[in-house]
């Protein structure tokens, strides 16, 4: 028996080293979805903006959770002209911002349907944005890229570790808990300074 064949693989003798592996047949493996598997892992990175804190924590008592991710977050070109691409598809009257529901529509497309309503709506909460808020392209950038650090941790790595983070944006939130001692922030900061 061809060696070749006893492990599942054809070799066309026509050709030196020319193998062809079996197909993958996706119906025989349950609730596989190769398009949502393979968009997730290349989309959802917890690497598309760096994110700082304040020299003086006490700012942030006067931020809401989106102008603090408005304000230090820096978020990577590439990801920026993915952001602008989707930005300007749903911006189509050309008003230079999108209603909720627009930019969640959004969200879901750079996510390419690997966020599920629920989770997006859940990053809205977190970040405190309410149904009439208009979003303008620095605030759905800001947005995008919160979404996408923490889509990172729930779906992508394991445990929710977050390996990924460059090094100046791990000397600053380490020790995030006694940085914010004495600091009076709101509940949703507090949540979304933990989410990165």
């Amino acid at each position: 028996m061809n060696l070749y064949a006893s492990i599942g693989v054809e070799y066309d003798t026509n050709y030196e080293h020319n193998i062809r592996f079996p197909p993958v047949n996706p119906a025989t493996i349950p609730d596989f979805n190769m398009a949502n598997w393979v968009q997730s892992r290349i989309l959802v990175s917890a690497q598309s903006a760096r994110y700082e804190l304040p020299m003086d924590m006490h700012v942030l008592a006067k931020l809401s959770p989106l102008e603090y991710l408005t304000e230090y977050a820096i978020i990577c070109k590439r990801r920026q002209a993915l952001y602008k691409l989707i930005f300007s598809k749903y911006d189509r009257e050309r008003k230079h911002f999108l209603k909720r529901k627009q930019a969640i529509a959004g969200l879901k497309e750079i996510h390419l349907g690997s966020a599920s309503d629920h989770e997006i709506t859940a990053i809205l909460k977190m970040i405190n944005l309410d149904d009439n808020f208009k979003i303008d392209f620095r605030f759905f950038c800001s947005i995008a890229a919160f979404s996408e650090r923490v889509l990172a941790r729930w779906m992508i790595l394991p445990g929710g570790a977050m390996t990924q983070k460059e090094t100046i944006e791990k000397a600053d939130f380490t020790n995030l808990t006694w940085k914010l001692e004495g600091v009076n922030i709101t509940t949703n900061m507090q949540k979304v300074l933990y989410a990165l």
